[in-house]
């Protein structure tokens, strides 16, 4: 991609720049970091401009703020531009984790690149992910000598800063930026200006060699002809260098965009009331020093130093009926480039919430800005804006209530029913059929926040679909089924002893649901059956209806409900023995994450593989953030965070954690049903008694055991629900042998010992299996094991990868450990 050269534009680069920048070409990656101000961006476009070859392609990518997933997106899409497969590759990965960085790293090594390339990620402290210097050390490991990629970043915070021991990465830091006294002379004699010894050293001495700061003094200087050297302060020298000599268009029209953090030119013609933006205020954006286009976004970018002049100058100087005015304007711009999060937070300045309910708001638009503190922006419009002004726009208050439904904002998802049933009334307000989609999509909504009671979900259904005598406008093939749960039957078993009862009445309601929503979610009502007579250790039967629910989700491309009846094939498999059923339920969940775009999917296939860890005691399946309960709650659905916080509990056991289990255990039970008991587990708390029971035993308290145990069955045995104590026969065979006298069903009894038989058995075979077919070995210890048995030292490995050597260290005694070996001479010996 080439650039024009304005050949208006002078630029002078101290030789200590200059030398670090040709050291661009000898590395793989190259990070930029400084503050603001330091010409770190114009450092390197020029450098490129004046050094890359003829033939050789420069990409770049600018972020702008938005969120770590579509920033992941605008990273890859640089690859895009050479090698599409890997860049496809590091897009179905989604942004990386700790645990992921080993398959990212993997899919740079396949990288092929036959020309000279250079891709530049600027302002990349914006991207805010967990991870940036793990990820800009992968980034460095692609290993092509023809490809460089350029991070150009503001200083990161003390724990995330780059270390240069990395031989892959070469840094540039913020010394390289400041201008010593010759640096200074030679800018000013670039200019024309000759400076006597006096005023040189109070030049440096009140810029202290900051490029932004001397170029403002040299701009002054250019306009009045002398030296202002009281000025010391970088606001005073922006009013005197820039502001001073705008005219008043541009003044007003640098005041407008200001409250924008970037721009396109639609935007800056509609700050101004134009169709067209004025050619003079045009020309102003192309030849100013402080005005960056990014053409990557076809957007203007204003420098952080006039930009924070012009703010304070608009918030302390303004008057309040011009800041109004501005922030409707910005509004206003925001939504004709469909940024409609930001426009509403500028009609929310002014208290507009007509404007902010009018935007187009979908429920795709806010699953994919989540990440936006959008739980918290949605609930302040909903308790401040007047009842009158939103009864006005129901369908935004329905889309409203289904995120608020997601989020776990109960007390607002009430508030928003009880304003719709106000709205509903209105018979005046509304045309006839205007009426009737909201009456259905509002019963939608109410039935929904009783997910878990079927019996009302099936008339609620009914009545929308007599209502709306079509399907839904709400329900969309790519919006999660059940809030992206991995186990319909753990969602809707709401009562011991009334489980087969409820699975009639979801085949009933399954065809109801089947119109309303288009094929959304079909196939539930066949996993869930499945999934009972997997509890019940029927497992023909079970696999049976997995293939047929297999069959009918794919039929409607419904990933999540695909996802669901692989998992319940793994167990099966996992049950039986059956290694080749059991890498091939596996192999299907990971191949739709990879092939769906959407995070939840990802998430899904996570959570699954997690489950399978647990119960065959592979932590390394664990997703990370099921280690802790914040994550949790940040990552999933608030409908499934119950059942994953009993993943948690059984992390803890595993682990022996016994005083964080008893203390977090308290705290479950009424996380199974919430204030109304309209939505209530069984799952959970049986799998929390169960638990509860083998912490007491471990612990030699065999009484309460018993008594934990006993519960947990007093749920489970009249619906048969015997595969959960099934997967922990080796701890509770003891408990259940002693329980035989005090339950009234005996036959369940021998029905949980020989499912458990069957259970343990087939674990053995299949994690026999995978050690033989996975290495024993973590990614990250596997890694380390390959770099040692290239005869990397520990310090040069450290290097590398960018860990310390005490790292290192530990993890290859770890890797001896696992091998059963003693030193790196018997590792070239192993295979793993």
């Amino acid at each position: 991609m080439k650039k024009n050269v304005d050949k208006q534009k002078k630029y002078y680069f101290s030789g200590r720049l200059k030398r670090q920048l040709n050291q661009i070409t000898h590395h793989s990656l190259t990070i930029v970091e400084a503050p603001s101000g330091f010409g770190k961006t114009t450092a390197v476009r020029e450098y490129l401009k004046e050094n890359l070859s003829h033939n050789a392609c420069e990409y770049w990518y600018t972020c702008l703020g938005e969120s770590v997933s579509v920033a992941w997106l605008g990273i890859c899409e640089l690859f895009s531009n050479v090698n599409v497969k890997v860049a496809d590759d590091l897009k179905n990965l989604k942004m990386p984790t700790m645990d992921t960085l080993f398959y990212m790293t993997s899919y740079l090594r396949d990288f092929s690149c036959q020309t000279e390339t250079y891709l530049v990620v600027d302002n990349y402290q914006l991207v805010n992910c967990d991870i940036p210097r793990e990820l800009i050390s992968v980034f460095s490991m692609h290993g092509n000598p023809k490809l460089h990629m350029i991070f150009i970043t503001q200083q990161l915070e003390a724990k995330q800063q780059i270390s240069i021991h990395n031989n892959n990465i070469h840094a540039i830091n913020a010394s390289a930026f400041l201008f010593d006294r010759e640096d200074t002379v030679r800018l000013f004699r670039m200019e024309g200006i000759r400076l006597t010894d006096d005023e040189l050293k109070k030049i440096l001495m009140s810029t202290e060699g900051w490029v932004s700061a001397i170029r403002l003094q040299i701009k002054n200087f250019l306009e009045i002809g002398f030296f202002d050297l009281t000025t010391t302060d970088i606001g005073q020298l922006v009013e005197k260098a820039i502001w001073n000599r705008l005219t008043p268009e541009e003044k007003a029209f640098f005041l407008l965009v200001s409250v924008l953090d970037s721009f396109t030119i639609r935007q800056a013609a509609i700050m101004l009331n134009q169709e067209i933006l004025p050619e003079k205020i045009d020309e102003l954006l192309k030849n100013n020093d402080f005005i960056r286009y990014l053409p990557d976004k076809c957007m203007y970018s204003m420098h952080s130093i006039l930009q924070d002049y012009l703010r304070d100058r608009f918030y302390n100087q303004m008057p309040a009926d011009y800041q109004n005015q501005t922030f409707r304007k910005a509004g206003v711009s925001c939504t004709a480039i469909l940024q409609y999060y930001s426009a509403a937070e500028f009609f929310y300045k002014i208290k507009d919430f007509d404007a902010i309910l009018s935007l187009p708001f979908s429920r795709e638009y806010l699953y994919k800005h989540k990440g936006k503190n959008l739980s918290v922006f949605i609930i302040t419009i909903v308790n401040e804006c007047p009842e009158e002004i939103l009864c006005k726009y129901p369908l935004t208050m329905i889309v409203f209530g289904y995120y608020t439904i997601l989020d776990g904002q109960t007390e607002t998802y009430r508030k928003l029913c009880s304003l719709l049933r106000i709205a509903v009334r209105c018979d005046s307000d509304f045309d006839r059929e205007s009426l009737r989609k909201i009456r259905g999509e509002y019963t939608l909504l109410v039935t929904l926040g009783e997910f878990n009671d079927i019996s009302k979900v099936n008339k609620g259904h009914e009545t929308a679909l007599k209502i709306l005598g079509k399907p839904s406008i709400m329900i969309k093939s790519d919006i999660p089924m059940l809030f992206a749960t991995t186990s319909v039957l753990n969602m809707f078993w709401r009562e011991s002893g009334e489980l087969e009862n409820e699975l009639q009445q979801i085949d009933i309601g399954a065809h109801l649901y089947h119109k309303i929503g288009q094929g959304h979610g079909i196939g539930y009502n066949t996993v869930m059956r499945a999934e009972a007579l997997l509890m019940r250790g029927e497992d023909n039967e079970a696999e049976i209806l997995c293939h047929k629910a297999l069959y009918e989700a794919r039929s409607y491309y419904q990933t999540d409900m695909c996802i669901c009846a692989e998992l319940v094939l793994a167990r099966i498999a996992i049950l039986r023995g059956e290694v080749k059923g059991y890498f091939t339920a596996i192999k299907n969940m990971q191949d739709y994450a990879k092939a769906d775009s959407n995070l939840y999917v990802l998430h899904m296939v996570e959570y699954c593989m997690s489950i399978i860890g647990l119960l065959l005691g592979i932590k390394y399946y664990v997703a990370p953030w099921l280690y802790d309960m914040e994550s949790i709650k940040n990552v999933l659905y608030a409908p499934v965070i119950p059942h994953a916080q009993i993943l948690y509990l059984n992390l803890l056991l595993m682990e022996n954690r016994y005083p964080e289990f008893y203390g977090i255990s308290q705290l479950i039970p009424d996380k199974s049903k919430n204030a109304n008991e309209n939505i209530k587990y069984m799952m959970p708390q049986v799998y929390y008694l169960k638990f509860l029971a083998i912490a007491k035993y471990n612990n030699g308290d065999r009484f309460a055991a018993q008594e934990y145990l006993k519960q947990a069955l007093s749920i489970a045995m009249p619906d048969k629900i015997y595969l959960p104590f099934a997967q922990e026969a080796g701890q509770l065979n003891s408990l259940l042998d002693s329980l035989r006298n005090s339950v009234s069903d005996k036959d369940g009894i021998n029905a949980i010992i020989k499912l458990g038989r069957r259970q343990e058995r087939g674990m053995k075979i299949i994690k026999k299996a995978i050690n033989s077919d996975k290495s024993p070995l973590t990614p990250r210890e596997r890694e380390i094991a390959q770099l040692a048995r290239d005869r990397l030292s520990a310090r040069e490995i450290a290097g590398k990868l960018y860990i310390s050597e005490t790292t290192v260290r530990t993890i290859l005694r770890s890797v001896y450990s696992k091998l059963d070996i003693h030193s790196r001479t018997e590792l070239v010996t192993k295979q793993f």
